[in-house]
């Protein structure tokens, strides 16, 4: 039996206390370098956009690396020291700030940084919940998310006051959250390495096939088997698609609109994404009283179709109130859509 601090319901708290903080760092990263780019550099849509893909690309692609690293180390050790490491980048750009040197690659480099930090760590914070979710994984997984949102809109709050706070003084708390994020985790049990690779069976004879060390090989193994898994290659498929005419539009679009069609600053821009995600939060919550669900690839299909609404109203420019509105259901429907996705795929 498990000792009280292991309980199932104590190791669920302390993994959502530290992926709070996690997300409430990482949401004043972003909404912190989107407007350094747009508000305070001043640059052209057209940079902003090369800059976020120079600072996600990269990151999307180490998140494969991410996997077999989670499954090659004790997970909680993994988010232990990212959460460390994370600490730097926004403390060398508060540097870079205090000492007159910001500039556009000072917030690219540092950007990319955080990125790659957030793709290595990402992997085992999703292996973490499942082994600390017992048998309530769709409740989890639905809390973790709501709990997140939460965080994230608190956290982009915070981010949108560095006109009254100051941006310096923002950093900061950005690197406390993290570190103070990286003491929660202590709480979590360790986790032991996926078997398939840190041991080999003792019981058969030696194949004449081995088994895949490299990461190389591990990851060439693990995309064929997305391939081959339908479900898997379906949902990552859709995924890719959606993000593809989303992510630019909220990441680029969203924030140049505020600024030059509205003549909005940063705490608009952070009113409108904590608006976004409240309407995320309300996702959240609401498919708790509705779990477990029955057909979430049927819900996941008409919330991806449906956007395309959220998307023309945004296009009209409409007023302020209705931007607002858009929004809020952006958000409701990337709610109802991620909670979605993790579900089929961790299920």
């Amino acid at each position: 039996m498990l000792d009280p601090a292991g309980r199932p319901d104590r190791q669920l708290t302390w993994y959502n206390a530290s992926n709070a903080l996690w997300m409430a760092g990482f949401s004043m990263q972003q909404l912190l370098v989107t407007w350094i780019l747009v508000g305070v550099l001043e640059r052209s849509p057209e940079t902003v956009g090369l800059a976020q893909l120079i600072i996600g690309l990269p990151a999307l692609l180490f998140m494969l690396w991410g996997g077999v690293i989670g499954d090659r180390m004790d997970g909680r050790k993994l988010l232990v020291q990212s959460h460390l490491l994370s600490m730097l980048p926004p403390l060398i750009l508060a540097l870079a700030i205090f000492f007159d040197h910001l500039g556009f690659w000072a917030v690219i480099l540092t950007a990319l940084a955080a990125n790659l930090l957030n793709s290595a760590s990402n992997p085992a914070r999703n292996t973490i919940l499942n082994i600390v979710a017992g048998s309530r994984l769709q409740y989890a997984i639905s809390l973790s998310t709501g709990i997140g949102s939460v965080a994230t809109i608190m956290g982009t709050r915070v981010a949108g006051s560095i006109d009254s706070v100051g941006l310096i003084e923002v950093l900061l708390i950005q690197v406390a959250c993290f570190g103070i994020g990286a003491i929660f985790l202590i709480g979590l049990r360790p986790h032991a390495p996926s078997p398939q690779t840190s041991q080999a069976p003792s019981t058969q004879a030696p194949s004449t096939e081995a088994a895949p060390t490299s990461m190389t090989e591990i990851i060439r193994e693990g995309l064929v088997y997305t391939w081959n898994f339908k479900l898997a290659r379906d949902i990552v498929g859709l995924n890719f698609l959606s993000s593809f005419f989303n992510a630019g539009a909220w990441m680029v679009a969203i924030p140049f609109i505020i600024s030059r069609i509205y003549a909005g600053d940063a705490l608009l821009l952070a009113n409108i994404t904590v608006v976004f995600y409240f309407g995320s939060l309300i996702a959240n919550f609401g498919l708790l009283k509705f779990m477990p669900l029955l057909r979430p690839g049927r819900l996941y299909l008409i919330m991806q179709v449906s956007r395309v609404l959220v998307l023309y109203l945004i296009w009209i420019e409409p007023s302020i109130e209705w931007f607002y509105l858009a929004s809020a259901y952006w958000g409701f429907n990337m709610g109802v859509t991620t909670t979605m996705s993790r579900l089929m795929i961790q299920e």
